[in-house]
C-alpha cells in the first residue's frame, strides 16, 4: 500500500505543480475585484509567477495584488468561495470538477527546486449536502480517502468550524534516501448555513530522490493551516 501511495505522488510530480492578520482577513473577504480580471490580462503585465503564467490557474485568481506575502486570492469558478492560492502553485485539470451549482473540486501543485519538495494540495466544495453537517459522517469519508483512523482536532473561527487531522508515510519499501512525506486533511464547516463546507487535503514530499530535499514538517504544517483559515464562503454576495 504504502508503495502504491509513493507512486501516485511521484505521478503528481510529473505534472508539476497560521493564523492571519486582521490585514489578511480583510484581503480574503473584500468582495471588490480588479476592472481587468488577471484572466483577461497580457501575461507579460501579470507578475512572473506560475499562479499567473499559467492559463487554466490565472482563471481562479482574483487580483495581481498580494493578499500577502507570496499568496494571491482564488475564487472558486462557483463564486462560493475564496482562499489563500500559493503563488508558486499550478492548476490540476484532472483532479479537478465542477459538478452541477453544489460541487466543485480544485487540484494543485508546487515544486520548489531549492528544498526539492512538492506539495500538492486538492479541496472540495460542497453544497446543500446533508452529510457535512454529520461531523461523524464526513470525518468517515474524508479518513477513508486518506487511509486515516486516527482522531480529529477541532477548532472554531469565525463564521466556521475547521476539523484537522496529520499523518506521516514512510515508504520503507522503497529504495530511497528521502522517502517520507506528510499529509494533512480535513473539513472546514460553515456555522452560517446548513450543508455547506470545504473538504482539504494536501501533501508534501520529497521529488528528486537523488538530490537532498529540506522537508520540513512544521513550515508544512504551518503552510496548511494558513490556507485552511483563509477559506471563506461567499454568503449573500453581489458577485455570486
Amino acid at each position: 500500500m504504502k508503495k502504491i501511495i509513493f507512486i501516485c505522488f511521484s505521478l503528481l510530480a510529473l505534472t508539476a505543480g497560521c493564523s492571519m492578520s486582521d490585514n489578511e482577513k480583510s484581503s480574503i473577504n473584500d468582495d471588490k475585484t480588479e476592472a481587468v480580471k488577471p484572466k483577461d490580462m497580457d501575461p507579460k503585465d501579470l507578475p512572473q509567477v506560475p499562479a499567473f503564467q499559467d492559463e487554466k490557474t490565472r482563471e481562479y485568481i482574483v487580483s495581481t495584488k498580494e493578499a500577502e506575502p507570496g499568496y494571491y486570492l482564488l475564487e472558486s469558478k462557483l463564486k462560493e468561495f475564496r482562499m489563500l492560492f500559493p503563488e508558486n502553485a499550478k492548476y490540476l485539470a484532472r483532479r479537478s470538477s465542477l459538478t452541477g451549482k453544489n460541487k466543485e473540486s480544485i487540484g494543485f501543485n508546487s515544486y520548489d527546486k531549492d528544498t526539492n519538495v512538492m506539495f500538492d494540495g486538492h479541496v472540495t466544495y460542497y453544497k446543500e449536502e446533508s452529510f457535512v453537517n454529520e461531523s461523524e459522517t464526513m470525518l468517515d469519508i474524508v479518513s477513508g480517502k486518506n487511509d486515516y483512523k486516527g482522531e480529529y482536532k477541532k477548532s472554531s473561527k469565525k463564521n466556521k468550524d475547521i476539523y484537522f487531522a496529520k499523518k506521516k508515510d514512510i515508504f520503507d519499501d522503497i529504495d530511497r534516501k528521502y522517502n517520507d512525506s506528510y499529509s494533512y486533511f480535513g473539513y472546514v464547516k460553515s456555522t452560517e448555513e446548513d450543508n455547506l463546507g470545504v473538504e482539504y487535503a494536501f501533501t508534501f514530499g520529497c521529488k528528486n530522490e537523488i538530490q537532498p530535499c529540506s522537508l520540513d514538517e512544521e513550515k508544512a504544517k504551518n503552510k496548511v493551516e494558513k490556507l485552511i483559515n483563509s477559506i471563506n464562503f461567499l454568503l449573500n454576495k453581489k458577485n455570486k
